[in-house]
């Protein structure tokens, strides 16, 4: 659960993986880095964009395996459940989404950006291309969109299990984005 101060989320340590299996969560990887990574899990299906790849159908079992082998720092933060739309359909609306975008890349894409088409067409969350990542989560608080937070691996960058979303300029995301495609190209 997001707290009444901006950015900082409340979370229960991570100790049942039934709970990720089932719901929508917006997941974010390297939660103190900037920026973050961030992508969906729709029933333990995860799908995000990176700098190398759209990643489609990765197992909730993997992408676990992954963050405790490299000690990720994680957030888990369950949507509350559409009321309309099944998960499948919002999982193949997102991949659909997810496909309009190849890679993240300067100034075209970051790994938000097909999160926002979907939060949009789902959430009537506004598409607000400006808009960084702690201030789109603000936002699906402010909303009551999320329904609860599971941290793995933040517990030293935690007090009390609350948890601070990094701040960082468009400029510096831009920055970011540049020097890993360029690590990316050069392997």
């Amino acid at each position: 659960m997001i707290s009444d101060v901006k950015y900082l989320i409340a979370y229960q340590d991570f100790n049942d993986t039934s709970l990720i299996n089932k719901g929508t969560w917006l997941v974010i990887l390297h939660a103190s880095r900037i920026p973050p990574h961030v992508g969906l899990m729709i029933d333990g299906n995860y799908n995000s964009l990176t700098i190398k790849e759209r990643e489609l159908n990765v197992k909730h079992e993997a992408l676990l395996r992954t963050i405790s082998q490299k000690k990720i720092e994680a957030l888990f933060l369950k949507l509350a459940p559409h009321p309309v739309f099944s998960s499948d359909y919002q999982l193949s609306t997102f991949q659909e989404q997810l496909n309009q975008f190849t890679v993240v890349k300067q100034n075209e894409a970051t790994c938000l950006s097909p999160l926002k088409l979907f939060f949009e067409e789902f959430y009537a969350i506004r598409n607000n291309k400006e808009q960084l990542f702690y201030d789109f989560v603000d936002e699906l608080s402010q909303n009551d969109y999320i329904t609860q937070a599971i941290g793995i691996n933040i517990a030293d960058k935690s007090e009390n299990n609350i948890f601070t979303l990094p701040h960082y300029t468009n400029e510096e995301l831009q920055k970011r984005i540049k020097s890993e495609r360029e690590i990316y190209i050069k392997e």
